[in-house]
């Protein structure tokens, strides 16, 4: 009888402390200069929480039913995760809400979202009927390009770095606005390359690492600098690769692993410290692979899932500890795939949808579960598709476009993790394959080239 007293006790300290807690989150925004926002209606029916297209309402981890409108021009790696029990923060004036960018709850800061910058928007049943969804067209690209980066700067502008058109790697880079939907140049990269990594810092500056260019399969490195536009050398890698990948891990080092090097498929990782500038090697892969993909999971872990290497297409996947920097095997996934994407949900889960098999591509997506390292089969999707992108949209859902399967694709499709169903969306206005997709600061993505079998290399830009 003691027991069982003592764990209603516990139980009962338990649902007030959460209450607490959630009325003190309330508290922190309940002042007149917050702005906020009824999260379930900004999210069902697809309306800005301000007049400012540059907010977004995020919700609090206390009370999915409500939100903050704050700014979103903010890097990721320039906001901290909340604490453990994903309620509370450790930094004064800001607070626990959810991310589906950052694919992690944060700690918002909330001067970010200050009625002055985030003023309320009047919801009319006039808005309600002009808000329209779908792909439309947007200021085309200086370059067509393909197998290139694209990344969200600090400032909400887009820079796209370097690919492949009419037979050649590019040292082009140029700048998207999304206030105008213009591009315009900035200075070129000293390497052209192709397949190769942009990562954005906490400090704002780009890394490019590796790729293929000039007949060169390279280990160079540099840094994109947005507040002069400049390019600068950085200390090379340890081994030169294509067809890598790039992780921000939660310490700020940046973790590449695998890829194709001058020695063939490779199984080796590094680190790239931006306090010093200086590689490090890490151990090795359990498997060599190259065009895998890499997450960081909300635990701060790495999982790299599939690719390929000699043997064909791959199904295993493995997990990275930056806190003891071993790789350890996790559970395999159904379907071995390359040319896939790994979408973060807003539970923790991974999802990852087609790609290509040992003979065709696939159409079959599965979840992976941190809790639990295992993977699930989930719902396919409507086309078998490879080379696509795949994005988390600030409901939750995953929009995927394009890629191929035989032909390029312009349909896209929505998942639902609530619902676990895929439905048809509008189509793209081109047809695209290895192009890339951005969530921008206003909630649109933003898809960038790719090559169609029809037009060849694309330099063409739209939004959803």
């Amino acid at each position: 009888m003691a027991q069982i007293l003592s764990s209603i006790f516990i139980f009962l300290f338990y649902v007030l402390l959460l209450v607490n807690i959630s009325e003190q989150q309330q508290q922190l925004i309940n002042s007149t200069t917050t702005a906020t926002c009824n999260f379930t209606a900004c999210n069902s029916e697809r309306i800005a929480c301000s007049s400012n297209l540059d907010c977004d309402c995020f919700s609090l981890t206390s009370n999915s039913n409500i939100g903050i409108c704050g700014s979103t021009i903010f890097s990721c790696a320039s906001v901290v995760r909340c604490n453990m029990d994903n309620v509370t923060c450790s930094i004064a004036s800001t607070i626990c809400v959810n991310s589906t960018r950052c694919g992690q709850p944060i700690c918002y800061p909330l001067p970010m979202a200050s009625k002055q910058i985030c003023s309320p928007k009047a919801v009319t049943s006039t808005t309600l009927q002009t808000t329209t969804t779908g792909w439309f067209s947007t200021g085309k690209m200086i370059n067509a390009r393909y197998y290139h980066t694209a990344s969200i700067l600090s400032n909400g502008k887009v820079l796209v770095t370097g690919g492949y058109d009419n037979g050649s790697s590019l040292n082009k880079a140029e700048l998207y606005d999304l206030s105008t939907g213009t591009w315009t140049s900035t200075s070129n990269i000293h390497n052209a390359r192709s397949s190769h990594t942009a990562s954005v810092l906490s400090n704002g500056k780009v890394l490019v690492t590796g790729g293929f260019g000039e007949n060169i399969i390279r280990n160079s490195v540099e840094l994109y600098d947005p507040s002069t536009g400049a390019w600068t050398t950085a200390g090379n890698m340890i081994t030169a690769r294509y067809g890598h990948t790039a992780s921000i891990l939660t310490n700020g080092k940046i973790l590449v692993t695998g890829g194709a090097g001058n020695s063939g498929i490779s199984k080796s990782a590094e680190l790239y410290d931006p306090s010093t500038g200086i590689w490090t090697t890490t151990r090795n892969m359990t498997n060599a692979r190259y065009d895998h993909i890499a997450s960081v999971l909300s635990n701060g872990k790495v999982l790299v899932t599939g690719g390929g290497n000699n043997n064909g297409a791959l199904n295993s996947a493995e997990l990275y500890d930056p806190s003891t920097g071993v790789w350890t095997t996790t559970g395999n996934m159904n379907n071995a795939r390359y040319g896939h994407t790994a979408s973060i949900l807003t539970n923790g889960k991974i999802l990852v949808i087609g790609g290509t098999g040992n003979s065709s591509a696939l159409n079959s997506t599965e979840l992976y579960d941190p809790l639990t390292s295992a993977w699930t089969i989930t719902s396919n999707m409507n086309n078998a598709r490879d080379w696509h992108t795949a994005s988390v949209l600030s409901n939750g859902r995953v929009l995927v476009a394009g890629g191929g399967n035989g032909n390029v694709l312009n349909s896209a499709e929505l998942y639902d993790p609530l619902a676990n169903t895929w439905t048809t969306t509008s189509n793209m206005t081109n047809a695209r394959s290895q192009h890339t997709a951005s969530v921008l600061s206003n909630g649109k993505v933003l898809a960038t080239g790719g090559y169609n079998s029809n037009t060849g290399f694309l330099n063409s830009a739209e939004l959803y």
